[in-house]
């Protein structure tokens, strides 16, 4: 039996990120968002450096140094900027090839299917934290949450926390709670 392809949860971890992103008014720029080192620009700007970095390493580019950076964009060409990250994504992932790829991250070297699940994580958590600080919450796909806290477990040591490992400690959240709460309490958000 093949494994479903981890590409269709990364490319729908893009689509929700990019509705959330176009849900986002001029007058939210400037809201504290969970992911406490950014506000809602910083963390746009963060985002579409994760899209720039996802579409960069499915053409094969080592991502080994920094994110690279997006800023001093005009508050309302974030949408725009998303989007264009998101479509060079799409592009350099569409072969099947990929998922067999070596593929090297700041923080080791994975095949191309591990990356789609780490940076379908990345944007899925992300999108929470850009939906709980806009008032999106309800446009979330669960799905996403669900499968995504199994690759933070596998990825991430509940300790240590800081560092090299950019979370804070484990928030804990109820079994039964919510697969946003409990994917944002494993990477050390706090749950409003």
């Amino acid at each position: 039996m093949s494994q479903p392809d981890p590409r269709t949860l990364l490319f729908r971890s893009f689509d929700q990120a990019a509705r959330l992103v176009s849900g986002v008014t001029l007058d939210q720029m400037s809201l504290p968002t969970a992911c406490r080192e950014f506000d809602v620009a910083a963390l746009l700007s963060h985002m579409v450096g994760v899209g720039i970095r996802i579409a960069s390493v499915g053409r094969g580019e080592s991502q080994a140094g920094e994110l690279p950076e997006s800023g001093g964009m005009a508050a309302d060409g974030w949408t725009g900027a998303f989007e264009a990250t998101r479509q060079a994504a799409l592009s350099s992932w569409a072969d099947d090839e990929v998922l067999e790829h070596k593929m090297e991250l700041p923080f080791g070297i994975f095949s191309g299917a591990m990356v789609a699940n780490i940076y379908t994580l990345e944007l899925t958590v992300h999108s929470w934290d850009l939906a709980s600080a806009t008032d999106q919450i309800e446009a979330l796909d669960a799905e996403l949450a669900e499968v995504s806290l199994p690759v933070a477990q596998t990825m991430l040591p509940p300790e240590p926390r800081g560092g090299f490992i950019p979370f804070g400690a484990v928030v804990p959240v109820a079994d039964d709670a919510p697969a946003y709460h409990r994917l944002a309490g494993y990477l050390g958000r706090g749950i409003d």
